[in-house]
């Protein structure tokens, strides 16, 4: 297939370590990331800022990785990280990769018996968090999930809940059972562990799994995405020169770094294009338009709901945002000629990925016409194969006719973790990686994406399988059975709605099962609205046919979801 834009520059194949070396080879003195701490205001309202230039940056990452082999975490061990978006994240990110450790991010707001799953289903050896962050206290629910914390020394504890998990390090000033980060680091500026760490990161290959990433799909229990340090350095690689990112731009981010497009597409990107990188340590929208102002912003990664709360805020017709040009969304054509026209980001590129493909799959090129960058999702990266094909005979299907994307090429994941099973029916004898999406290809090669196949919700940037939520509906002791669809939300873009039928005689109220989803699951989990049935419609076949389900509701809502009204 012809392509349009030729990609000029070739990445090598390299690990995260060598990857920031040739940062600092190229930037040493120069700041490259730079840190809104928004829960930290000063005086005069601003967020507090944290600069590192590439040297400043790397020499911490190599002092925690020293620390960490100082504790004895071991090559291939997967280490947790339940951390905001404040620059210990981005330095464990790079400090872990480095000793030949594999990442396990963990979604901030998830609860405790989420975050028990994860981090059994890792087989996690260390997790590193914070004391609290916002209204979230980190350390006492990993105390309530580990009790043994009062009685183990750090390093050695020893939780009947999670027997794989031996060390727990907190950003705070240390607790019972926990080691300190900071003690963490005075091990690390021990100059004894610099041979061990040259020696651990000469063993590091690009093809070693350097990520496990967390993703609901289309069955209630996340899965573990493997992905090597060739295939995200890549991908952020390709995608930033595709939006036509380079050393002179100032690119602001909140995406969570639990989530891959905090962690690789932003924070890869900056390292392997050398943009300047300015990483919120969570969305404000009137401190985002601040810093578009003051810090001449000229590429924002952001996701649906937060393009949509910076046209309403009431400082968005204030604040000067010419110097704001480039930047990505995956969304509507709607939503992507409101990011082009209203907020002013003229080169705005669409983009389709998962996380099983590193995550970025197609992205339309910075360069090429509106209706094309509003209308698709662009091109497969180079190396990268995208098919629609019936998704009853696996046929391949012609341009213009809709289907299932199937990928294959370097983006296409190592597996899921621990999932042989799960594996093996996403991704077929032949590499082709069948992600449960519909789309159709442009007979020039673009890729539209349609819609899910798959039964998941997304709700304000987080996915959320319905499966998992209504499985847990039916341990309310009052409930028989339940289904989740998904409705629009001006402000989330779409948000879960429970139909709930209850056992015979048993009187609950919407609110009171609101309030038992809000006790054990993410705020961005818990069902909007909830309406009560007696049976459900049902197929031929016995399944609930949740189309109905959402149309009556539809009916019922009539939401406008571009609408700026309240």
């Amino acid at each position: 297939m012809a392509t349009l834009y030729e990609e000029t520059v070739a990445w090598p194949r390299l690990t995260y370590g060598a990857a920031l070396e040739h940062l600092v080879a190229r930037s040493a003195e120069r700041e490259v990331f730079i840190f809104h701490h928004v829960e930290r205001p000063g005086a005069d309202g601003r967020s507090a800022r944290r600069a590192y230039t590439a040297a400043e940056f790397s020499r911490e990452v190599d002092r925690l990785a020293r620390g960490l082999l100082a504790l004895g975490v071991a090559s291939g061990e997967r280490v947790a990280l339940w951390l905001a978006n404040v620059p210990e994240a981005a330095l464990a990110e790079f400090a872990v990769a480095k000793i030949g450790a594999i990442l396990v991010p963990i979604n901030t707001r998830f609860k405790e018996g989420e975050l028990e799953y994860v981090l059994r289903q890792s087989e996690a050896a260390t997790l590193i968090t914070m004391e609290r962050f916002g209204d979230t206290e980190y350390e006492a629910i990993v105390r309530t999930l580990c009790p043994e914390t009062s009685v183990c020394a750090p390093g050695h504890l020893r939780s009947s809940r999670l027997p794989r998990l031996k060390r727990l390090i907190t950003l705070g000033a240390g607790a019972p059972g926990m080691f300190a980060y900071t003690d963490v680091l005075a091990l690390g500026a021990e100059s004894r562990w610099e041979l061990a760490l040259r020696r651990r990161e000469a063993e590091v290959r690009p093809d070693d799994v350097v990520l496990i990433q967390y993703t609901s799909g289309s069955t209630a229990f996340p899965k573990g995405v493997m992905l090597s340090h060739d295939q995200t350095l890549r991908n952020a690689f390709i995608m930033a020169g595709r939006a036509g990112l380079e050393e002179s731009d100032r690119v602001l981010s909140a995406m969570p770094m639990f989530h891959i497009g905090g962690s690789v597409c932003a924070l890869l990107g900056a390292v392997t294009r050398g943009y300047v990188l300015h990483v919120m340590t969570k969305f404000d929208a009137g401190e985002t338009l601040r810093l578009f102002e003051e810090e001449r912003i000229t590429a924002y990664i952001g996701i649906e709901t937060m393009f949509l709360m910076l046209r309403d805020h009431p400082d968005f017709s204030r604040r000067d945002r010419s110097s704001l040009r480039k930047g990505w969304a995956a969304g509507s054509p709607t939503l992507l000629r409101l990011i082009a026209e209203e907020i002013g980001i003229s080169s705005v590129c669409s983009v389709y990925g998962l996380s099983e493909c590193s995550p970025n799959v197609c992205i339309t090129d910075w360069r090429d016409s509106l209706e094309k960058r509003v209308g698709t999702n662009g091109r497969p990266h180079p190396g990268v194969e995208v098919e629609i094909r019936d998704p009853q005979t696996g046929e391949r299907l012609a341009p213009g006719q809709p289907g299932e994307i199937c990928v294959r090429g370097y983006v296409v994941m190592k597996g899921y973790y621990n999932m042989p099973e799960e594996t093996a029916r996403t991704i077929d004898p032949d590499g082709w990686l069948h992600t449960g999406d519909r789309g159709l290809l442009t007979e020039d090669g673009y890729l539209v994406f349609l819609g899910r196949c798959k039964d998941v919700l997304r709700v304000g940037g987080e996915n959320v399988s319905a499966l998992e939520v209504e499985n847990f509906l039916l341990t309310h002791p009052a409930v028989v059975a339940a289904a989740v669809v998904g409705v629009p939300d001006p402000r989330w873009g779409e948000v879960p709605a429970a139909f709930v039928q209850l056992k015979e005689g048993e009187l609950v109220t919407e609110d009171d099962v609101i309030a038992y989803c809000r006790e054990h699951l993410a705020p961005f989990k818990v069902p909007r609205y909830v309406r009560f049935v007696r049976e459900f419609p049902m197929t031929g076949s016995g399944k609930i046919q949740k189309f109905l389900l959402r149309e009556h509701l539809l009916a019922e809502l009539e939401p406008k979801v571009f609408s700026r009204d309240p």
